[in-house]
């Protein structure tokens, strides 16, 4: 129940901050314009002072009537206080009403990969501004995937850069700082990267072996829970193993024996033992264990883990 509301309510944060990224970027009047923006431009009462115009690369318009005008980086109602100077020399208008509306906003492509629902570049459809933000790109990718997702160690990378810009989702999820939310520019790639460490391996005779996200407290029976239990006739549950590393010991392993038969069916709690994150559940079928040679083969199973190997392939990366 308790790891439910917790789902529940990160849920909830996520909806809300994304709705507010969405708030906050529609604000037009603090966004500053840039090249490839398509303005419209009125004046009240002036009929024939009316144009839609695309921002050149170079940041200029040409306006009706007063030519060339630098537009690029400035806001729509500095660029109305520009203008409406401009039309009162050239024009000799009084007091020009001059209004400044975005069209359409310059194309922006970013991509997110990794933990996420939804991982690829959006953009192309017109679904990111330049106004936009990390929230809303991820927001684009679905979410993470809970339990799953290292939202404390997401990067940001601008196009033509190799430079890795820490994010910590978490603190924007959780906590609502947004001071890393930045402002998304064309070309970014976010990258979610999977949490290799907190989660537990199941392997064995189980209806789905996997990597499975660790959620404290978790017991043996949790896990198996999540595996989808036994298969029929071939799992051992009397000798499930448990195998961890020693603390401060690498390559070092406990092995625990739990017999899961005497829980479920006399109702003893000594074998549904707690779990720790990077454990390893093996599910023997029902004939005998060779222990020495599934010695060697987890060991072989840390070493491939260690070297970021295994986790993709579970996942599917």
């Amino acid at each position: 129940m308790r790891n439910f509301m917790m789902r529940a309510a990160l849920n909830t944060l996520i909806v809300a901050l994304m709705m507010l990224a969405v708030a906050i970027s529609a604000q037009e009047g603090t966004y500053r314009l840039q090249p490839e923006d398509i303005i419209r431009i009125q004046i009240y009462n002036e009929n024939q002072v009316a144009a839609i115009l695309q921002i050149g690369k170079d940041g200029y318009i040409s306006a009706p009537y007063v030519g060339i005008v630098k537009a690029a980086g400035k806001t729509t109602t500095e660029l109305e206080e520009t203008l409406a100077e401009l039309y009162k020399k050239r024009l000799r208008l009084r007091d020009p009403k001059v209004s400044v509306t975005i069209d359409q906003y310059r194309r922006v492509r970013a991509t997110i990969i990794g933990a996420v629902q939804r991982p690829g570049t959006f953009g192309n459809g017109g679904e990111l501004r330049p106004t936009d933000s990390i929230l809303t790109l991820l927001s684009l990718g679905g979410g993470p995937i809970q339990g799953a997702a290292d939202l404390k160690r997401a990067t940001l990378r601008h196009s033509n850069s190799k430079e890795l810009i820490p994010v910590d989702l978490q603190a924007m999820l959780l906590r609502g700082d947004t001071s890393q939310n930045y402002t998304i520019q064309d070309g970014d790639e976010l990258t979610v990267p999977f949490d290799t460490k907190n989660r537990i391996l199941v392997l064995g005779a189980v209806a789905q072996p996997g990597a499975y996200p660790y959620q404290e407290p978790m017991t043996v029976v949790d896990v198996l829970t999540l595996a989808r239990w036994e298969i029929r006739y071939r799992s051992k549950l009397s000798s499930v193993l448990v195998i961890r590393e020693r603390p401060g010991l690498p390559g070092n392993y406990i092995r625990m024996e739990v017999n899961l038969v005497r829980f479920l069916k006399n109702g003893d709690a000594s074998q549904n033992i707690m779990v720790e994150p990077g454990d390893i559940i093996f599910v023997p079928e029902t004939k005998n264990l060779d222990i020495d040679r599934l010695s060697s083969i987890f060991n072989i199973l840390f070493l491939a883990d260690r070297f970021s190997i295994l986790p993709f392939k579970i996942f599917g990366r």
